[in-house]
């Protein structure tokens, strides 16, 4: 091995900052002849390093500082400072899942029965154009009550038809970053994102899928754009043949699913015995978390032109139905007074006005059944929309739901 030139490393840090110190170490590194493994080196005797680089240190220095906290970009879902893989076969949701993420984030609002780190949000989307993240966007923007001018903090960038690639292996088969990753980097450091989405991962890395070294080491760049840009970098990637048949969700080598820290897989249901599946039911589940729980499913549905927890876009469903009980209760309430025909709240009254409501015409084409309109009259009693009002002589009174508070 040729001897190496000293390099005082001290004076490339100040001048040309950590990146072009990376620089040089890497071309010092190749110019002696070697071998890097990912981002493990091997350095010869010869080669002087700053000792910052290679040193270990006692963790009984530890001792009596404080225990730094687990921190989330999404609790047990995103680790910050890592990378997240999200699968899902085409046309599943994966863009408009992150898409809802971007917002949630920049909002400070719930994704999916969670509240993301609230802070700036990246995305580098290259499969879908301008024209549609807009479009998304500003309907993701209106189910949050809000519009595009609420999300300052959500950078969006189309790269659909242009070369995209942040990553292409050497003659000797190892990943090297592109001129884009550098500039992405940069970008990263800029805007000091909580989460940067890369969406998706055919289109950005040119190594082969099915070498488990080259994956890692592309992962492996990720992870360095993580912790320098101090982001959660959220991948997403379409599954194997395999990975759909088995529900593993990967594609190609096993390094894929080793070397990230999280990922997700987002699925369309399945039928269960002669029924068909629902085309809007979405499960997203948590195939791996090394920091939290895995296991997690979310059983989602597709709505208004978002996903939506199916528990949350049933209760939506029933909160609307109910709406149009309490709607009618009030309309034939009317109906009925106006006619000179009072009800009683009272259940063994022959006016009982769910009974009375169930018979009318009016209703009978509904299918609304007396029970739910017994509920009604209770949640509109609870709201304070209709009242008990007392009529007839003293020595024989009366009394009947009139629309409403109660007289103060």
């Amino acid at each position: 091995m040729n001897a190496v030139t000293k390099t005082d490393w001290n004076d490339i840090a100040r001048t040309r900052g950590r990146e072009g110190l990376r620089i040089v170490f890497d071309k010092a590194v190749a110019e002696a002849g070697i071998r890097k493994i990912g981002s493990a080196i091997e350095v010869a005797s010869e080669l002087e390093v700053p000792d910052e680089a290679l040193r270990f240190e006692s963790v009984a220095l530890w001792h009596g500082q404080p225990i730094p906290d687990r921190e989330w970009a999404v609790k047990n879902r995103i680790p910050a400072r890592n990378v997240t893989l999200l699968s899902g076969e085409g046309a599943a949701g994966k863009t408009l899942l992150t898409q809802q993420l971007a917002v949630a984030c920049s909002l400070d609002n719930d994704w999916l029965g969670v509240r993301p780190s609230p802070g700036p949000f990246m995305g580098l989307y290259c499969e879908d154009d301008r024209d549609e993240l807009h479009r998304r966007f500003a309907s993701i923007a209106a189910h949050y009550n809000t519009t595009l001018a609420a999300l300052p903090e959500l950078h969006a960038l189309s790269f659909a038809g242009r070369d995209a690639i942040l990553a292409v292996p050497d003659r000797s088969g190892v990943i090297q970053p592109t001129d884009l990753f550098t500039w992405l980097m940069g970008e990263a450091k800029r805007i000091k994102p909580k989460i940067l989405t890369i969406d998706n991962a055919a289109d950005v890395y040119a190594g082969n899928e099915n070498d488990r070294a080259q994956v890692r080491q592309f992962i492996g760049l990720l992870r360095r754009l993580a912790i320098e840009a101090n982001t959660a970098v959220l991948l997403t990637a379409h599954p194997s043949l395999t990975g759909l048949n088995t529900g593993s969700g990967i594609s190609g080598s096993t390094g894929w699913h080793a070397s990230v820290r999280a990922r997700m897989y987002l699925k369309k249901a399945k039928a269960e015995g002669d029924e068909r599946a629902d085309p809007n039911e979405r499960i997203l589940e948590v195939m791996k978390s090394n920091y939290g729980p895995a296991g997690e499913t979310v059983s989602l549905y597709w709505k208004d032109g978002l996903f939506v927890p199916t528990e949350s876009a049933n209760w939506l469903d029933k909160r609307v139905a109910e709406n149009g009980v309490d709607d009618l209760f009030l309309r034939l309430l009317a109906q009925f007074d106006g006619q000179g025909r009072a009800v009683s709240h009272t259940v063994t009254a022959p006016t009982y006005a769910p009974t009375m409501f169930e018979r009318d015409p009016s209703a009978a084409t509904t299918g609304i059944k007396k029970a739910a309109f017994a509920k009604a009259m209770a949640r509109l009693f609870a709201a304070s929309k209709i009242h008990v009002e007392n009529y007839g002589r003293p020595s024989r009174p009366n009394s009947k739901i009139v629309a409403g508070p109660t007289p103060k």
